[in-house]
């Protein structure tokens, strides 16, 4: 496929999400949450460091995708409902903001991780499965692959930012944008019309 053929999948797709609530509105969302994950991914390392045990980092991400892992189990046996989704995307602010208090505590840090990766992998799996219920079969490969372009096209993006603001305003800071934006994409989502 040329890279023309490539962008003009990319430029169908996004038509046909614009057409749909729920596809528009995830797109959306997605972007924003495209953000909050490279900002965390930077945020880890720097948390081991000054906790003194660099070590932690990999035990951080363990435990973040023994969550993943045991989300998606929980999600397998979950309708594939939009209000669960939205719920569950606002929901996924709590461990953070409880991380704001808990930054020297690394056991409970990383029991929040835990808790961020059951409900952060809810409702990604949720919302594949949506995706996949409200796209007609012959659009649903230019669908995702518009989703993945664009949240592929924000992660770089967002993790300069991130960078910067890491540097420039610190930790606590960078979770306090990162729950805004995901509030704002869980938010987003409850404004889905019924009818999708």
């Amino acid at each position: 496929m040329t890279l023309a053929n490539y962008w003009q999948q990319v430029i169908s797709g996004y038509q046909y999400v614009r057409a749909n609530s729920f596809l528009q509105r995830y797109f959306w969302s997605s972007l924003l949450f495209s953000f909050a994950s490279p900002a965390l991914i930077l945020l880890l390392p720097r948390i081991a460091q000054k906790s003194g045990r660099p070590a932690l980092y990999s035990t951080f991400y363990l435990f973040l995708m023994a969550g993943f892992i045991l989300g998606a189990l929980l999600a397998g046996k979950m309708n594939a409902d939009t209000r669960i989704m939205a719920f569950s995307w606002i929901l996924s602010v709590v461990p953070l903001i409880l991380m704001l208090f808990f930054m020297t505590n690394m056991i409970a840090f990383v029991f929040l991780l835990f808790i961020f990766g059951i409900v952060t992998s809810i409702h990604n799996v949720l919302g594949e499965a949506k995706k996949q219920n409200v796209t007609e079969n012959q659009y649903l490969a230019r669908v995702l692959t518009t989703m993945r372009t664009g949240t592929e096209i924000g992660g770089p993006i967002a993790s300069i930012v991130a960078g910067a603001l890491l540097d420039r305003v610190g930790q606590q800071e960078l979770i306090i944008v990162c729950v805004i934006l995901i509030i704002l994409g869980g938010i987003n989502l409850l404004l889905v019309k019924p009818a999708d």
